[in-house]
Formats: C-alpha cells, structure tokens, sequence
C-alpha cells in the first residue's frame, strides 16, 4: 500500500476510527470515575563511601561504588525487609509487603540521589510511610554494609537530604492526563484495526485489483450511492446526479462492444449475490431507451426475480408462462417506466428453473426477440450460487458482469471468470460497482452536482423511435468519431 491507500483507508475507516477512539474515552472515564483517589510522598537519600584517604584514585572508586550500591538499594526500599522495619516504626497493622507494594524507588541520572515515593489513598499515611523510610532505610543499609567481625565504620552511608515531602494534589487519577492518554491510545486501536482490516481483506476493492482477476474491457464504475436502495431507478428520479452519468458512461462502452452490431441479446450477472446486477440493468435499459433503443427487459432470475419491483411493474405474469406455453410475449409483456422500454417479469415461480432457461423453448423464444426488439437485456441469476446464470449467459450475445466494490472476494471473482471462459462466452464488459473510492465513478460529479444545485434539470423532447438521441447533455458516441474509443476500457475512463 502506498501513502495515498493509507490516506484513502483512513477517509474509508474514519468511523471505525473515531468509534475506538471514543471508546477509549469512554474506558478512560470509567477508569477515572470507578479509581481510588492516590496521594504521593517522597524522600530523598544520598548515598556515599567512606574513604580511609584523599587521593584522586579512591575518591574515584568510592564514587563508582556509590553508583553500583545505589542501582542495588532501589530493590531494597519496595522489599519486605524495608516494608517490615516501616511497620515495626509506625505501629501498623498492616502485612509487611503490602507496605512494601507502595513504595517505589528511582535513580537520578550519573548520580547517587536515591528517591522512595510512597502512595497511598491517605495523604497522612503516605507521609508517615515516607518518613519511616527516612529513619529505617539508613539504618538498614548501615547493618548491611557493616563489615563482619570488624569494629571498622559501614563502608557505605544513606543519609536523608530531602523530604519527606506531600504532593499537594492528588498523583492519581488525572482526569484529563487519562483521558487524553485514553483518545490517544483508541485512535492508535482503531488506525490499527483499519489497516488490519484492509490487508486481511481478499475482496476486490480498485479497478487495478479487478483488471488481474478479470481479464476483461471495463465498462466503468460506479461510485458508492446510499440512495441507490432506496431510489434504484437514479436515471429517472436523478437524472443529473454523477451515478447516473457513470451510467450513461457503462452505456456508451456497451455500444462500443457491439461494434459489428450483431449484440441484441444481453446477459447481466455477478459471481454472487448482491452485487447490484439487478439496478445496473434497470438503469442500463433507460440509459438504452433514452437514446433512442427499443428495449426489452427480461426477467431471466427466476429465483429472485427484482428487476419488476424496480421498475414498480407486476412480477406475476411473465417468463414462466411464456416458456411452458400458456401465455405469448404480447400477453404478459409490460410497459415500462419510460418509452420504447417494457418488461416481460418472471412470472409465477417454477419448480424447475434451470431446466426452463436451458429448454429450447428458451432458444426460440430469444431468437424471436432478437428479431423485435433493438436490444434484450436478460438480468440472469449469479454464476456460482447456480447453474442458470451461466447456461443464460452461453444463450446471449454479449455479458455484462458487475462486480461490487470491496464485498466479492478476488478468488470468486476470478472462478466465474473460468466458467465464462471454459463455457465459450467471449464477448463480456465489467462493471465495478458500489466503489468507494473518490476518483472512481464520479468523472463528472463537481459539474452535474454544480448543475443539479442551480437549476432544474430541462426535460428534452421525446426523440422519434428508431433514433439514437440521448437525452441527456452527452451524446451516445460513434465507433467511427473516434479511434482511441474502440477501446472499451479506454472509453469507460474518458467518459
């Protein structure tokens, strides 16, 4: 990952971030709120050597002896030795080592200063502790240092030269000290659990990632929209917004892969499900209708059939009916929401699904709308959940699979893939979709945004049928206006 990826996680994982964050805060506070109330006292001691004469030589040592002694005596003043004498000089009931638990000792740098700080919840009693180490710890180092069966003076002193001393204010807790330290360390988490979450992490996320496991032309991209479930049908209801002119970007590359004009019928699946096939459709075929294209959607899923309810048609009569007989095209074909566009729904779910897509009267069924209609959108079931999807996508002209976005993982990407290309399906687009990525699928956002917030978007005449007309501000390119666009890929990123 690059600098920039690490700058995009964190925009992408901000709340994953700031929720550690505040949770480190709320633990700070609870810490804070529930901890007992510590004061602290301190004394501190010297520590020299007697020295039986003045040269430079032993006032040397002495001083490198000092300094060794000290780093010994800081076990001393927390062990139970000390802890027992400070009872015994106060009078306390208390267990020697949990005296000894109180006290904690330091060093001054290159030097032989030696500081005990007791605390405890009682100032008083902090003080106290402090003081009787004062009196017991050089008495303590005087018999230890002490040499056996000699009437000689101990060969190392402790002498008090400060103290004891009573902070004025409570050591601990430090309400804004924690919890700062508490925000800090949560952030610290959640950055951590972010960059784990995104290396750990085998879905296809960029374009780049798609192009290695999906050798083929990208249509474009479609930038992460949460309106999408609530309003699918963006090219009608937002018209002006940047999805929708990502769309009418996968569109024109649609066209690009006819470029012999012999794909009438498409396929649009995914690996797996809720990858958004099923919206891309609906908005393609608008896309279609709008420039002029007479389409036909077809409800191929018929396990779960969606595409009817995001046109707000009836899925009760359709496909199945046609397949077994009981019904011709005419009967059960619907208009759609916009002209030259109409819907033939699933129908009454079949027992037998994947036997009825690949049953001959599918074939035919498909070759006679090849002949009626300029384009024939089939929303077909995933490839690897079942069979059906693949057994449409082999029936049409062309397929467009769409991928989404940091949900399906490179592996089953790259294993529907293998299906299309053992099955001998050639002509396939990529969509990759629901993209949180900032510079991709909003090619034009700033402008059509800008353009949304000004004014009304105008509604443009209804265009004869049989005409390519785009509705919109960018007309549908021409193969032949241009040689850099025969390209699919290409196209998808210059749209």
């Amino acid at each position: 990952m690059t600098a920039r990826d690490y700058l995009n996680l964190l925009g992408q994982q901000w709340r994953v971030i700031v929720a550690a964050g505040l949770l480190g805060v709320v633990l700070a506070g609870i810490l804070v709120l529930f901890a007992p109330v510590k004061y602290a006292a301190s004394v501190t001691l010297y520590i020299s050597t007697q020295q039986t004469n003045s040269s430079s030589t032993d006032a040397y040592q002495g001083s490198l002896l000092s300094q060794d002694r000290v780093k010994s005596y800081t076990q001393l003043l927390s062990g139970y030795r000390l802890g027992q004498e400070v009872v015994t000089d106060l009078g306390l009931n208390d267990d020697p080592q949990a005296v000894a638990d109180e006290v904690s000792a330091s060093v001054s740098p290159n030097t032989v200063l030696l500081t005990a700080e007791v605390t405890d919840t009682s100032p008083e009693r902090a003080e106290a502790i402090a003081g009787a180490i004062g009196r017991r710890f050089p008495a303590l180092i005087a018999q230890l240092e002490k040499p056996a069966n000699s009437t000689l003076p101990p060969s190392v002193t402790a002498t008090v030269v400060q103290g004891p001393l009573l902070e004025p204010e409570a050591v601990s807790p430090r309400p804004l000290t924690d919890l700062g330290i508490g925000l800090g360390a949560g952030l610290l988490v959640g950055v951590v659990v972010a960059v784990l979450r995104r290396t750990l992490d085998r879905s296809v996320r960029t374009t780049e990632q798609l192009a290695e496991v999906f050798p083929k032309p990208l249509l474009g991209t479609l930038a992460e929209d949460r309106t999408v479930e609530t309003v699918p049908l963006f090219l009608r209801d937002r018209p002006t917004s940047p999805i929708a002119e990502s769309l009418r970007a996968v569109r024109a590359n649609v066209d690009m892969l006819d470029l012999d004009r012999t794909t009438t019928v498409v396929a649009v699946t995914s690996a797996i499900e809720d990858e958004g096939k099923s919206t891309l459709l609906v908005n393609l075929a608008l896309a279609q209708a709008n420039a002029g294209r007479r389409v036909l959607v077809v409800e191929g899923d018929l396990r779960k059939p969606r595409a009817a309810q995001y046109l707000g048609l009836s899925e009760d009569v359709g496909l199945t009916q046609v397949l077994t007989g009981r019904a011709s095209v005419d009967d059960v074909v619907q208009a759609g929401p916009a002209p030259r566009l109409e819907l033939l729904a699933s129908g009454p779910r079949p027992p037998n699904p994947c036997e009825m897509v690949e049953s001959p009267q599918m074939s035919e069924l498909l070759a006679t709308l090849r002949e009626r209609y300029d384009l024939v959108l089939v929303d077909a079931p995933p490839l690897l959940p079942v069979a059906d999807g693949l057994a449409l996508a082999r029936l049409a002209d062309g397929v467009v699979f769409t991928v989404r976005a940091g949900f399906t993982s490179g592996a089953l990407v790259r294993r529907a893939h293998e299906m299309l290309e053992t099955a001998g399906v050639g002509r396939v687009g990529v969509v990759l979709n629901r993209t949180k990525d900032a510079g991709d699928g909003y090619y034009a956002g700033y402008y059509y945004a800008e353009a949304e917030r000004t004014a009304a978007p105008t509604p443009a005449p209804s265009p004869t049928p049989g005409s390519r007309q785009e509705f919109a501000t960018v007309p549908s390119p021409s193969p032949e206006s241009d040689t850099e666009q025969h390209d699919p890929a290409t196209a998808g990123r210059r749209s």
